[in-house]
């Protein structure tokens, strides 16, 4: 396939989707083809409200970073990396975080079940409570340890229920995820790298 693509580039930007395949590899592939930009979208981007990380190749013009830039901006917002070195970070943080967000949100339900709601009525109020809390957080000058402390009452019932999570090392565990998620997509971009 790179051969075909090879012979049809000329002085195109190409921008990559292709999870774990590392930009010099890519150019190397197309004969050191260098225009060419890495990227890390999220799924939220099928209803334009994605987060992507964007890394270019040096070779890569202002012109060319501004039309990546467009592309990407349609289907939410856009960073841009200096390293490339930081895409596995950026895989596991907003490529995966949507499955930690589900899981996390899918938790919340089963528990709401658990204590006596209905299915429906838990799954309504763990995920508006996940795409409100979120959206205060974007909106608000308050960082979010301050918002979580806002809602945190001492002696109150989101106190022990922030205990509990502590107790269980909720923060560990989420680390732990990431580091598990960034050390995958380092291993598949060393693997791809191998192939010839």
């Amino acid at each position: 396939m790179c051969n075909d693509l090879r012979s049809n580039l000329t002085q195109q930007l190409l921008v990559s989707i292709a999870a774990g395949v590392r930009s010099q590899d890519i150019s190397r592939w197309l004969d050191g083809y260098p225009a060419i930009v890495r990227v890390m979208p999220n799924t939220p981007a099928q209803i334009s409200a994605g987060i992507s990380a964007l890394y270019a190749m040096p070779q890569v013009s202002a012109t060319q970073r501004e039309q990546a830039n467009t592309i990407l901006a349609a289907v939410g917002k856009t960073v841009w990396l200096n390293d490339e070195g930081e895409m596995d970070a950026v895989t596991a943080i907003s490529g995966s975080g949507p499955a930690y967000v589900f899981y996390f949100i899918e938790a919340l339900q089963e528990a709401g079940v658990a204590l006596g709601l209905d299915a429906e009525a838990a799954k309504l109020l763990a995920l508006e409570t996940f795409a409100g809390a979120s959206l205060l957080a974007t909106q608000s000058k308050e960082d979010i340890k301050t918002l979580r402390a806002q809602v945190t009452s001492k002696g109150g019932t989101t106190e022990q229920g922030i205990l509990a999570l502590e107790t269980g090392n909720i923060k560990d565990i989420v680390r732990d995820a990431a580091k598990a998620a960034a050390a995958k997509s380092k291993l598949l971009g060393d693997q791809l790298g191998e192939i010839n």
